[in-house]
């Protein structure tokens, strides 16, 4: 492993290496709303794709415009990034501006790499740039008052003005017209109160090119009060919306890359890449092969060599060769100057044989491409006029002869070790991953094995970025193993995991569960289900991220202080009205922004005073929307409106059953009194069948009395006297008892039957209840088991981690590397597009109030080894 910076190799000149270390990319919108723009430096690809380059840049800076305007009202008057480097040869960008000026209706903006730091002065190009969107906005003008087609021939004109402006602009900066000196600066730190301090974990991101430093979350976020000043009329200028803060703290710092990535594709010198091309295809006929395998390696080192040392005796002799043309005086077009320099390498035997002929040859077939780009066509031009094109082509063909031997073998190890530990890592995957497998567990899966996959990437990328340099296969392996073995332990798969995973678990749930039989669509239930989660991720995405933007907007922030000034009322009670009385705002909006105002009525302390509380307020919207961006605090969300439908029900339900027992206790009653109405019935039947029983019998006895009567009075005869004996007294009659009707009719009179009362209809669930319970007891448990794999799958990663480098080094014989396109890319990367080996980091962003141009913002960041402190302040107070 070396460490040490790669050999220099020299420029044409100073101003030639300012000038591939600089750029200027133009942008500017016409006042139809039309985009213009014009991109300049950093070789000569970059003004081929001057347009493209602009265009791409352009949405960047208009992001950032945007948000700031609609948030906060404020202008961007410019952005800083300082652009790190590890040591290594020529001159690089160290810093990058981005400033942008609006004009007559017309807004433009200019997006600077410059050489070194303090180049450009904001304020010195503002003045510049709004200038510049003044001529842009009189051209348009005069397309219309002349009648041109605006969209055929007025922006065609537009455009090459465009590029004119962008190239004088260009010139200007190169003579350094805006340079500032300590002086010059309008705003400096001690200008300036500070209103907001954000604290923000950041990490350098080497998963990208060029990298970029990355923020991983915010870790603290304090709104302070100025010390002295109307504290309360500062309110309404203090930069307080999180959409404005986001993009300060986060969105801001993380576009410089965006912006390097974006001139990266095209900031190189084509004659450089028809070099590397040229000697990339030499060298695949010279060892016959498109392509090599690590275990090849070895016994192709020698003629690999070889071949790097024709490749420098042939650039040096080809050097002798152009210079010699140069000099000739010889007039010829372009197809003749090349004929004649092929003609001299022909000639030349002594210097020219075999592979270096061929490479000879190819070369100046490469250079005389710059010609026939700059369309000299048949054209007769002096041998000398060609000095700047042939000696920038051989300039760049001694620069590829230096570095093409170290960078061919960096190629091969490297992107050996690269591909044994991604194949390894591809086969586990395949390994794991099988049919049937949870749906958890793919999602922790994939989580896990595509943070390795980037933290692998990324340890060869920083490698790169460092300059490291490894002759040896085993020993970058160990290397990049001991690496990931250590980030592994910092892996925390729940800060990997957002509430959109979740829900995509549980979507696969619910159409699991719900799905209509060969067929895509879900039942009725399962739509019902299916639309409350995505309802709750539009409501976390989009609703209420705009309820915290609205409260804290310049707008409702200043109706409210008048209001409370003017009618003496408090906070609170202008917010609740504010807020009811917000238009165009949905039923969702207006049930989430209720809940906000209720939840800051509740929390805030009367005791305060009126800036106090507008602080407090300020902090609870800032609170409240960092709570909900986690999955656990989102399924929280879907539980606590599930559980207050739930609660609904519970009520309904409780009423419900209370009346039953009321009504049971009634019904209890009157069947005691019917149970006893029935009972007296029932004795009264019974005492009428004793008494008709009674009366029967005594009614035989009665009759049989009579019987005997009747038998003995016609048995009694005369006497001897003629006495006839007296008959036996009558028995007398028994009494018939009284009729029982009657009877049971007076009970019924005394005692009238009741109706029981019927109970009312047990209450339900309705289908709305039943889904969000259904939807909260899924996430809950998806939640729960994502936390019970968790620990399974950090073990299954950590031994195959252990694993990776042994398995990497049994699949490296049959790793096949092209030399072709491959390593010309790696090239490109590596050596060519130089931006790429930059690090864009956050120094500075200017905004301006344009109903008062006085009125400035400076946002700074400080960086304290992995932690990134944002403070905002304006010059409102001073």
């Amino acid at each position: 492993m070396s460490g040490k910076s790669r050999r220099n190799v020299q420029t044409t000149s100073t101003v030639e290496a300012i000038r591939m270390a600089s750029a200027s990319v133009f942008g500017s919108t016409t006042g139809l709303g039309y985009p213009v723009g014009s991109a300049i430096g950093t070789g000569s690809m970059l003004e081929q794709n001057s347009q493209t380059v602009s265009m791409n840049i352009a949405p960047l800076i208009f992001t950032i415009q945007d948000t700031m305007m609609s948030s906060e009202g404020l202008e961007l008057l410019a952005i800083e990034w300082n652009l790190e480097r590890t040591p290594g040869p020529g001159v690089l960008p160290e810093q990058l501006v981005v400033a942008g000026g609006t004009e007559g209706g017309v807004g433009s903006h200019v997006c600077v790499l410059t050489w070194e730091k303090g180049v450009v002065d904001p304020f010195k190009i503002d003045s510049y740039v709004k200038n510049l969107s003044k001529k842009i906005g009189d051209i348009e003008n005069a397309v219309l008052n002349n009648e041109m087609n605006y969209e055929l021939e007025g922006l065609a004109v537009m455009q090459r003005f465009a590029d004119r402006l962008n190239s004088v602009l260009f010139v200007d900066m190169i003579d350094r017209h805006f340079q500032g000196s300590w002086d010059s600066f309008q705003i400096k730190t001690d200008h300036v109160d500070v209103d907001v301090v954000a604290k923000m974990d950041v990490f350098d991101d080497f998963t990208v090119l060029p990298p970029t430093m990355k923020i991983s979350h915010q870790r603290s976020l304090d709104f302070m009060l100025p010390t002295s000043g109307d504290s309360v009329e500062h309110f309404k200028h203090r930069v307080l919306t999180p959409s404005a803060i986001a993009m300060l703290t986060k969105t801001v710092p993380e576009t410089g890359r965006d912006i390097l990535a974006e001139l990266n594709v095209y900031a190189y010198a084509m004659e450089e890449a028809d070099v590397v091309e040229c000697v990339i295809l030499i060298l695949k006929e010279y060892l016959q092969r498109e392509s090599l395998s690590l275990s090849e390696l070895d016994s192709f080192k020698v003629k690999i060599e070889e071949f790097v040392n024709y490749l420098d005796d042939t650039v040096d002799a080809l050097d002798f060769i152009v210079e010699k043309h140069l000099s000739s005086g010889k007039s010829l077009d372009a197809d003749g100057h090349k004929s004649a320099l092929l003609a001299d390498i022909e000639n030349d035997s002594d210097r020219f044989t075999g592979i270096k002929k061929t490479l000879a040859q190819e070369l100046v077939r490469r250079f005389m491409q710059s010609l026939e780009r700059d369309a000299i066509g048949s054209e007769e031009i002096r041998a000398w006029q060609l000095k700047g094109t042939l000696s920038y082509s051989v300039a760049y063909a001694k620069k590829v002869a230096q570095y093409f031997s170290s960078e061919l073998n960096q190629y091969l190890v490297v992107s050996s070790a690269r591909e044994a530990f991604f194949s390894a890592l591809r086969e586990f995957r395949q390994e794991t991953i099988i049919e049937g497998m949870e749906s958890t567990d793919i999602k922790l899966f994939e989580k896990f094995y595509a943070e390795v996959q980037s933290k692998l990437n990324a340890a060869f990328s920083k490698k790169s970025y460092e300059g490291t340099e490894y002759d040896d296969f085993k020993q970058l392996m160990d290397v990049i193993t001991r690496e990931m073995i250590e980030t592994f332990k910092h892996i925390d798969v729940w800060n990997l995991i957002n509430f959109a995973d979740v829900a995509d678990i549980a979507r696969s749930e619910i159409k699991k569960k719900y799905s209509v039989p060969q067929s895509d669509d879900l039942t009725e239930d399962g739509q019902a289900i299916m639309k409350i989660l995505n309802d709750f991720q539009s409501t976390v995405s989009e609703v209420i991220p705009n309820v915290a933007d609205t409260i804290l907007s310049k707008q409702f922030m200043r109706k409210i202080i008048e209001r409370m000034n003017s009618e003496g009322t408090t906070l609170g009670y202008e917010l609740a009205n504010a807020v009811a009385s917000a238009g165009e705002k949905s039923e969702e909006w207006q049930k989430e922004a209720r809940s906000w105002v209720e939840g800051f009525q509740d929390s805030v302390d009367s005791s305060k005073s009126e800036s106090e509380t507008l602080l407090t307020l300020l902090q609870f919207v800032h609170e409240v929307l960092g709570q909900v961006v986690t999955a656990s605090s989102l399924a929280d969300r879907v539980k606590t409106e599930a559980d207050a439908k739930e609660a609904v029900y519970k009520a309904e339900f409780n009423v419900w059953e209370a009346e039953c027992k009321e009504i049971e206790t009634e019904n209890e009653g009157i069947r005691q009194r019917n149970q006893n109405r029935e009972n007296l019935i029932a004795a009264a039947t019974s005492q009428f069948e004793t008494e008709q029983a009674n009366y029967e019998r005594e009614l035989r006895e009665y009759q049989d009395k009579i019987e005997q009567r009747k038998a003995t009075m016609a048995a009694a005869t005369p006497d001897g006297t003629g006495y006839v004996p007296e008959a036996p007294p009558a028995p007398l009659e028994p009494e018939r008892p009284s009729p029982l009707d009657p009877r049971i009719e007076a009970i019924k009179r005394d005692h009238p039957a009741a109706q029981e009362k019927t109970f009312l209809p047990e209450p339900k669930p309705d289908q709305s209840i039943r889904s969000y319970i259904e939807l909260r007891d899924l996430l809950y448990a998806k939640l729960s088991e994502m936390k019970e794999r968790e620990t399974s799958m950090e073990e299954t990663f950590a031994r195959r981690i252990l694993r990776l480098q042994a398995e990497g080094m049994g699949a490296a014989g049959d790793i096949i590397l092209n030399i072709g396109d491959d390593f010309k890319e790696y090239l490109m990367e590596s050596r060519i597009r130089g931006l790429g080996r930059l690090l864009p980091r956050i120094s500075r962003v200017y905004l301006r109030n344009p109903k008062n141009s006085d009125l400035l913002y400076l946002v700074t960041y400080e960086y304290y080894a992995d932690s990134l402190t944002v403070s905002i302040g304006s010059t409102f107070l001073r």
